[in-house]
């Protein structure tokens, strides 16, 4: 049988993407298979299929969320905090992501920015923040940084997050597996596992 894959779709204002960030790779580690970084515009997708954040206008589905978020920080023993604002401007973040090869290197890049963003509750939506965390990560920033500006790159989230819609992609964290089993939300990774099992 040919190796496994599993591709998975995420964008740095999703908190659930980030809890998802921490488990992924040790199930697709268990079972062999190759592990996809592909940052998407979560904003675009939004916009294309013309809903809102689930948050927006909510504050009861808000006041859930935060404690749901808190209650996973403790199930899971993945530190968080509570972010002073909670949705930014990820798109030099999620360009930066692209321009640092798929694999150990993206994924280093990927833990490090939402460090950044569910952690550390900083503004990533600020390049010097973005550039900072990166440094910390073990990369060159600045030069990744001058990356984002590169029409390469811009065309490539561009082209990532019209695949994702593409796909059927309407929220964050959103996995493939093998390429075509569509698997919505973190808390499902059992079923993705489940289906590598398979």
């Amino acid at each position: 049988m040919s190796q496994r894959s599993v591709e998975f779709y995420f964008d740095y204002n999703s908190p659930y993407s980030y809890f998802a960030t921490h488990l992924i790779e040790g199930v697709c580690k268990q079972y062999g298979a190759t592990l996809a970084w592909e940052p998407m515009v979560l904003g675009g997708v939004f916009k294309a299929l013309n809903v809102q954040s689930p948050v927006v206008n909510n504050p009861a589905k808000v006041a859930n969320m935060m404690n749901d978020l808190n209650t996973l920080s403790v199930y899971h023993g993945i530190p968080y905090k509570e972010r002073t604002t909670f949705l930014f401007n990820p798109i030099t973040a999620l360009r930066a992501t692209l321009a640092v090869p798929q694999g150990a290197e993206r994924a280093r890049a990927v833990k490090a920015l939402y460090e950044g963003t569910f952690v550390l509750d900083l503004d990533m939506g600020d390049s010097a923040k973005v550039q900072k965390q990166l440094d910390k990560a073990g990369f060159d920033g600045a030069a990744l940084l001058e990356k984002t500006q590169d029409e390469a790159i811009k065309n490539q989230l561009k082209t990532n997050t019209s695949r994702a819609l593409e796909r059927g992609v309407f929220g964050a964290p959103t996995f493939f597996v093998d390429g075509d089993k569509m698997i919505w939300g973190h808390d499902r990774l059992h079923i993705l596992e489940y289906f590598l099992k398979s």
